[in-house]
C-alpha cells in the first residue's frame, strides 16, 4: 500500500482525514526534473504546491460549498534513482497502486514527460478514453534533443499509445508539430481564438471532441504568463483563470474524469502568488469532481 507523504498533508487537513484508506481522492507529488530545457525547479514544485495548499480556503466562494474533504496525501515514486526509464516506470506504477484502491487521482509534477507515464497507469485500471491537454505547447514532437520522453513529446507519446489528445490553449509549436497534428486530425484550441471568444462556445466543442472515461493535464504555462509565470517555458498571451477553470468546470460535469495532473511549475523567489495558484488550481479540480460525484449519487 502506498505511504503517506511524512507528515505534509495536502489542504492542511488532519491525519486522520489525509490518511484514511477510504478517502475519494489521492494527491500524488511526482518531482521529476529531468529532461527540461529551459527554466528549471519543476522538482521543487509538488512540496511547494503542497505547503500552499494548506492556506487555501475550504469553501468555495464560487460553488458556495465547503466538502467534507477527505483527501489522502501520497508518497512521491522514487523519480531520482535509476534512468528517465526507470523513472517513469516508477510513475507509472505509483498510479496503478493509488487508481486501483478507487481514488480520483491528482498528481502534482514534475516536468510535462511524467504525463504519458500516469496516462499510463491510470488506464490499466479505471481507463482512459481520450486525454484534455491544456498547454502553451503542443508537445508533438517525436524527440527533443534526442529524448523521445522529453517533456516537449509528451503528447505525441500518448496519441502513438492509442489515446486520442484535445489540446487547449497552445500557442507556440514547431513544423513538424503542426503537420503532424494536421496529418493526424488531432483537434488544438488555439489560445488566441479563446481569448477572443466571449461566449464561451469552444468549451461545448472540448466536451464534445472528449471520450469517456478523460484524463486531464494542465501545463501551467496554459496561463498568461502575467498570471503565473513561473515556469520553465512560458509564451506571452495565454489563458485567463476563469476561462480555464470554466472549462474544466464544464468537462468534469458532463464527461467521466478519472485522474488528473498539474505539471511544469517552476517555483522561485519568495512570491507565494505560484504555488498557491497551483494548489488552488488543484483544489479546484477535485470541488468539480466532488460536486459530480454528489450529483450522481
Amino acid at each position: 500500500m502506498i505511504q503517506d507523504a511524512g507528515g505534509l498533508f495536502f489542504l492542511d487537513l488532519s491525519r486522520e482525514r489525509a490518511m484514511d484508506p477510504a478517502s475519494p481522492y489521492a494527491v500524488l507529488p511526482v518531482p521529476l526534473e529531468r529532461t527540461v530545457t529551459y527554466g528549471r525547479g519543476t522538482g521543487r514544485a509538488p512540496a511547494v504546491v503542497i505547503e500552499a495548499s494548506r492556506q487555501v480556503e475550504l469553501f468555495d466562494e464560487e460553488l458556495r460549498v465547503e466538502p467534507d474533504w477527505r483527501v489522502r496525501t501520497l508518497e512521491a515514486p522514487d523519480v531520482f534513482s535509476g534512468d528517465l526509464a526507470e523513472a517513469l516506470e516508477a510513475v507509472r506504477a505509483a498510479a496503478v497502486e493509488a487508481t486501483s484502491e478507487g481514488a480520483f487521482l491528482m498528481s502534482i509534477g514534475g516536468e510535462h514527460s511524467i504525463t504519458p507515464a500516469l496516462v499510463e497507469g491510470v488506464r490499466a485500471t479505471v481507463g482512459v478514453g481520450s486525454v484534455l491537454h491544456f498547454d502553451a505547447h503542443a508537445d508533438l514532437r517525436d524527440e527533443y534533443l534526442g529524448l523521445r520522453n522529453s517533456h516537449a513529446c509528451a503528447v505525441r507519446r500518448i496519441i502513438e499509445a492509442g489515446v486520442p489528445v484535445v489540446s487547449v490553449g497552445v500557442r507556440s509549436l514547431s513544423r513538424e508539430e503542426y503537420q503532424f497534428a494536421k496529418k493526424n486530425g488531432v483537434p488544438i484550441h488555439w489560445a488566441a481564438a479563446l481569448m477572443k471568444d466571449s461566449t464561451g462556445s469552444w468549451i461545448e466543442a472540448v466536451v464534445e471532441q472528449l471520450t469517456d472515461p478523460v484524463y486531464i493535464s494542465v501545463d501551467v504555462d496554459v496561463f498568461d504568463p502575467a498570471l503565473l509565470p513561473e515556469t520553465g517555458t512560458p509564451e506571452p498571451g495565454g489563458l485567463d483563470w476563469y476561462r480555464v477553470t470554466a472549462c474544466l468546470r464544464r468537462v468534469i460535469a458532463e464527461r467521466k474524469v478519472s485522474a488528473a495532473d498539474i505539471v511544469e511549475f517552476s517555483p522561485s523567489g519568495n512570491n507565494p502568488a505560484g504555488a498557491f495558484t497551483v494548489a488552488r488550481l488543484a483544489v479546484k479540480i477535485l470541488l468539480y469532481k466532488e460536486i459530480s460525484r454528489s450529483e450522481d449519487r
